[in-house]
This record gives structure tokens, C-alpha cells and sequence, in this order.
């Protein structure tokens, strides 16, 4: 199975509009290089505003992916709480997110791109996370990785927690004897990076440790102890705006959260993954992009208000 691999898109009909021809360009190049299955790992909407939802169901539509056969995706913290545009946003976030009802947000993202959680294995109607997807040689597994608001432990709405309940039909779903010859992948929006180690763009910063506290995955080495006992291969997430593949216990992760934002300014980019039962192989499939000026930035968002 041949897997494009998106992750971050951060849809805004308002603030990002240029973001929507990347995401087209990226599926464009995509299918050219025999993409059969698109996976994309959260963060679909900058701002969790539905308008934008409904802008990338008709990409997919346009490109005939809006088929859970197709295209698999997993929800974003700018999913559930979106994030902050302008200053006057940064001020007014807290308060944004504290009266934001986490799990109605989850539930309308899954309502939103029910098509593409059809015929998926799920503990049962009302859990939505995790879910699973068989095909010939590969089963997809599909967290959300999000954690709730809080003050204290997550002030920014981007830090991670799996619960206790996603963790057991997790293993439930590994055991099945139906999946032992499979391809076994597990979709992430949080990264998995070692403590202490954040994106390669800032490591050392005092951005670094800001980092650290607000975009972490608590809970980690519990995941990794089922991921090992139950022979998953791959792991594939976002989160951190680069790309970047590494190895934890034996695992491959994959980080394509640099495909549409990323510090290389002039291109962008994804993981295409050829995963079969013996060998899984990733490849960076990369465009480059023309950038806009201020004024040229300026004149879009005046357009688009």
C-alpha cells in the first residue's frame, strides 16, 4: 500500500487562504507519484471553524478522496480549539478555550467527514477514538491524542493526553488474531519525541522549553510499552511543523507536520510510505512554492474580510 502522508494543513479562509492551493498542489503531486491512500494527522482547520472543514471536503471530493477506502484522517488540537489570529485573539484565547465543549467538538469533526470513518472498527457508536481501518496488508489505527483544557497542564490547548479507555480498546483492537499478519500503523496528531527534544529548528532556544511545556504528549512511554508488546511498525503524526523521521524502541515515526507550514519558506512537502509486510520504505516527495510579499499578504486578507 502506497500512503501520502499530510499532516498540519491549518485551513483559513480568512488569515490562510494560500494554504488550500498547497494542500491541492501536495494531493496533486501526490497521486502523480501512485499515492493509493491518503492519511492526514490533524489540525485540518487552523481555526476550528467548520466553513473551513467544508473547503477541504471539497478538495478531497474534487480529487475523488472523500472516501473512507481513500482517506483517513485524525482530529488536531486547532480542530477542537482553533488558535489565535491576532493579538487581541492571544488575549482572548483562555477564555475561548474553557467554554469550548471538547467532546461535542469531536463529535461534529466526526460527524463533519462521516464518510470517511464508514466502515471503520470502533468500540462502540459513542467512543469515536480509537478507530480502525483494514485493508489487504495494512490496519490504520487512529487516536486522538488531544488533551483537554486546562489551566495548569495544557494552557494552550496543544499539549496531548490519551485516556485510559483509548488505551484499552487500543490493545483490544492489536489483539485481534484476524490482524497478525498486518501492516500495523498508528495515527497520532502529538509528536513522540524524547524529552527535552523538541523541533530541530529551535532546539536550545527558550523557544525550545516553551515547547516542551505546551506541545507534549503526556502518557507516552504507556503508548510505546502497547505499541512494542503489539508489533507496531509505524507511527505517524504531526504536531511539530517539520519533517522528520526517527526511531524510538525499534519503532519508525514519521512527522509530516512541516508539509504545508515549515521554516523552508519556498517549498513543501510529505512522507510517502510504501508499507507492505515485509518492508516499509518512506520517500519526502517535495515543490517548491512562490511566496508572497507583505502588501501581496495584505491586499488577500482585505479581500477575504
Amino acid at each position: 500500500m502506497r500512503i501520502a502522508h499530510i499532516s498540519d494543513l491549518h485551513i483559513c479562509g480568512k488569515h490562510k487562504r494560500e494554504n488550500i492551493s498547497k494542500v491541492k498542489k501536495l494531493i496533486q503531486h501526490a497521486l502523480e507519484n501512485g499515492a493509493q491512500h491518503f492519511v492526514i494527522t490533524g489540525d485540518i482547520s487552523d481555526n476550528a471553524d467548520e466553513k473551513d472543514f467544508n473547503v477541504f471536503k471539497e478538495v478531497l471530493k474534487k480529487f475523488d478522496l472523500y472516501r473512507s477506502d481513500k482517506t483517513t484522517i485524525v482530529i488536531g488540537n486547532h480542530d477542537i480549539f482553533g488558535g489565535p489570529q491576532t493579538a487581541q485573539d492571544v488575549f482572548n484565547f483562555p477564555a475561548k478555550c474553557m467554554n469550548t465543549n471538547y467532546h461535542e467538538k469531536i463529535a461534529k469533526f466526526v460527524d463533519h467527514f462521516k464518510e470517511l470513518f464508514e466502515n471503520t472498527i470502533r468500540p462502540h457508536d459513542e467512543l469515536y477514538f480509537p478507530f480502525a481501518k483494514v485493508f489487504k496488508d495494512v490496519l490504520l489505527v487512529g487516536l486522538n491524542t488531544n488533551a483537554e483544557y486546562s489551566r495548569f497542564k495544557n494552557p494552550f490547548a496543544s499539549n496531548g493526553q490519551v485516556s485510559k479507555v483509548q488505551r484499552q480498546f487500543l490493545k483490544m483492537i492489536l489483539l485481534k488474531k484476524e490482524f497478525d499478519e498486518k501492516v500495523k500503523i498508528v495515527l497520532t496528531h502529538h509528536h513522540f519525541y524524547p524529552k527535552n527534544v523538541a523541533s530541530h529548528s529551535s532546539e536550545g532556544t527558550l523557544w525550545n522549553k516553551i515547547e516542551n511545556y505546551t506541545m507534549k504528549l503526556r502518557g507516552k512511554k504507556k503508548l510505546m510499552k502497547t505499541f512494542i508488546e503489539h508489533d507496531v511498525k509505524l507511527v505517524l503524526h504531526g504536531h511539530s511543523h517539520e519533517m522528520k523521521e526517527y526511531y524510538r524502541e525499534g519503532i519508525r515515526f514519521v512527522n509530516s507536520g512541516g508539509a504545508v507550514e515549515n521554516h523552508m519558506k519556498d517549498s513543501i512537502g510529505m512522507f510517502l510510505i510504501n508499507a507492505f509486510p515485509f518492508e516499509i520504505s518512506t520517500d519526502v516527495l517535495s515543490l517548491p512554492v512562490k511566496t508572497r510579499t507583505k502588501s501581496q499578504e495584505k491586499i488577500i486578507v482585505s479581500l477575504a474580510s
